[in-house]
């Protein structure tokens, strides 16, 4: 039997007016197993509990998580308040994250930034995902062709850089993207933490930041977490191959 293939998922607790985040919830109605086109099997690692919206939570819960657990990849899942549609983020940037507070009322301050990421060599301005996203989002649309969310735009494919950009109109289903529009807040931050710290561990960037809309009802949730079963399908599907 193939060796299973570790994922390990993670979602945000409240923040803003945001009392039970819904990337949390993703999470928790996860199953612990999923198997891969080639039928690998995959073993979902899900925390007990949330990360914390905030910065210095982030820094010592993400790779003290990835020392615990040894993923052979990472799956960051966040809320875009201001987005109807499922977006696969491709990279992440290390300055920008003095400007917002967190929960806590709290920023990561310029010397933060350096000890914590090192030389530009180590921590450069950004991290890109090692994981070929364009042929992931096109094998996550096809998998979620089925689905469909009432109230929330629905039917494409973007691809590039931008917060939507230009895709291939028309198509039905739930609206899934490749985007490049992680911010600089907790995200991003996320994103950024999960990608340098499995770069230092494993040699590779084998992480996918995943930003949902605001999912409502348990209509809403299941079918959200229909969408990122599939997309952790079609993630381990190029990893396989890559």
């Amino acid at each position: 039997m193939a060796t299973p293939i570790k994922v390990l998922v993670t979602g945000f607790g409240p923040f803003l007016d945001i009392k039970t985040n819904p990337s949390h919830l993703l999470t928790l109605n996860l199953p612990a197993t999923l198997l891969s086109t080639s039928h690998t099997p995959i073993t979902l690692i899900i925390p007990p509990t949330y990360i914390p919206a905030a910065y210095h939570a982030i820094h010592t819960q993400i790779p003290s998580l990835i020392a615990q657990h040894d993923p052979d990849i990472v799956l960051h899942i966040g809320l875009a308040v201001d987005r109807e549609y499922f977006a696969v983020e491709k990279s992440a940037q290390r300055e920008g994250y003095h400007e917002i507070p967190d929960v806590e009322r709290k920023v990561v301050t310029r010397g933060e930034n350096r000890t914590w990421f090192g030389g530009k060599k180590e921590g450069p301005d950004v991290l890109v995902s090692g994981v070929e996203l364009e042929g992931v989002v096109e094998a996550w649309w096809g998998g979620c062709k089925g689905l469909g969310m009432e109230g929330k735009k629905g039917g494409e494919v973007v691809r590039g850089k931008g917060k939507a950009g230009k895709g291939e109109k028309g198509r039905k289903g739930v609206d899934v993207r490749l985007s490049d529009d992680v911010g600089t807040y907790v995200c991003g931050f996320m994103y950024y933490v999960g990608l340098l710290e499995m770069q230092r561990r494993k040699g590779r960037r084998d992480v996918v930041f995943l930003h949902i809309p605001m999912l409502e009802g348990d209509e809403e949730v299941s079918i959200g977490v229909a969408v990122v079963e599939r997309l952790i399908v079609a993630i381990v599907d190029a990893w396989e191959y890559r």
